[in-house]
């Protein structure tokens, strides 16, 4: 099996400290960036989510012991709700991550989810240019690109072919009006994520039901035929692309779209072997045609990346799915599938 690996390139540049506003805070990688900025001395982060930090059993432990620490505070409302608005004064930068993430949902009645999700985000950023926040980072997504021959580059057209990825793609364009705004003294960084994994992961996203088909020897669901390989993102890098766009120089008015991606590139049937490997047993497929809005193979370029935020992906695909397999010991054959509206 070959796994391609992108050129890594280190720095040493680190986020500004603060106040961090981070919507979305009770979800995958909400909670970890949290986590991640709580450890950085003279940061403190004010976590947003319209869940209940006790409603996800995934992130129920963490939130738990994020309250528990000093400089985290929580709030429980939607992003463009006056309770957060009236906090915005006080942020050094805000990371806006909070929106649905089932793609296939969105062709239907998951849409309604979607259209609130945008407008909620235009309420945030409102909110920002009013408080005058310098920097917002927004979690875009590689579903924008829609089909792309070779890798994709940040001035790829884009052409996204989903309602998910036209929303991804407002909501981006959505935070680059508002900076670059006559008058506006924001910055703006869009972080387009790649394929995520890790712990606290979505139980209905793909590592995971290969890791439950694995250990429970049920099929699960294959579209095409699992061939095309994929850029696979550890949540540990998500999160370090994240913190350093929060702190790259940007002048008022400026804004910069960047990709944030794994080293590793790899189709579904050979992430099913290396699971395979790990767990001890195979995983099963059961043939399921196509589906609309799947990306065909979708590899990230990082030149711009390393470029403008000193990026690059540290967690390799197999580390990280040894990593997930450890926390999984407790058995994630019985994790329970979450409900379509999630947040990051």
């Amino acid at each position: 099996m070959t796994i391609y690996r992108i050129p890594q390139a280190p720095s040493d540049r680190r986020p500004a400290t603060g106040l961090v506003v981070v919507t979305g805070v009770c979800g995958f990688v909400g909670s970890h960036l949290a986590e991640h900025l709580l450890a950085r001395e003279g940061t403190k982060v004010l976590g947003v989510d319209l869940r209940k930090p006790d409603e996800d059993p995934r992130t129920s432990a963490i939130m738990a012991e994020l309250q528990a620490r000093p400089g985290f505070e929580l709030v429980s409302a939607d992003v463009g709700d006056a309770a957060v608005a009236a906090r915005l004064k006080e942020a050094a930068a805000v990371v806006h991550l909070a929106a649905p993430t089932d793609v296939a949902a969105s062709w239907g009645s998951g849409f309604a989810d979607q259209t609130a999700s945008l407008l909620s985000s235009h309420r945030l950023l409102e909110g920002c240019a009013n408080a005058r926040v310098p920097r917002v980072v927004v979690a875009s997504s590689a579903h924008v690109y829609g089909h792309v021959v070779g890798p994709a580059r940040e001035d790829t057209p884009v052409a996204p072919n989903s309602p998910y990825g036209v929303v991804k793609l407002a909501t981006e364009r959505l935070a680059m009006a508002f900076a670059r705004r006559p008058g506006s003294t924001m910055s703006a960084v869009a972080v387009r994520l790649f394929t995520g994994f890790g712990t606290r992961v979505n139980p209905a996203m793909v590592v995971p039901r290969m890791f439950r088909s694995a250990l429970t020897k049920q099929p699960m669901p294959l579209y095409g035929d699992g061939r095309v390989t994929h850029t696979w993102t550890h949540v540990d890098d998500l999160v370090d692309a994240l913190t350093r766009a929060i702190g790259i120089p940007l002048e008022a008015g400026q804004a910069e779209v960047v990709n944030a991606a794994g080293a590793d590139q790899a189709s579904l049937r050979q992430v099913g072997d290396l699971i395979g490997q790990i767990v001890g047993s195979p995983v099963l497929w059961e043939p399921a045609g196509e589906r609309p809005g799947d990306t065909a193979g979708l590899h990230a370029d990082l030149t711009h990346a390393h470029r403008i935020l000193g990026f690059a992906p540290r967690v390799g695909l197999r580390e990280g799915l040894e990593s997930l397999w450890q926390t999984y010991a407790v058995g994630p054959a019985t994790a329970a599938v979450p409900a379509e509206r999630q947040t990051r």
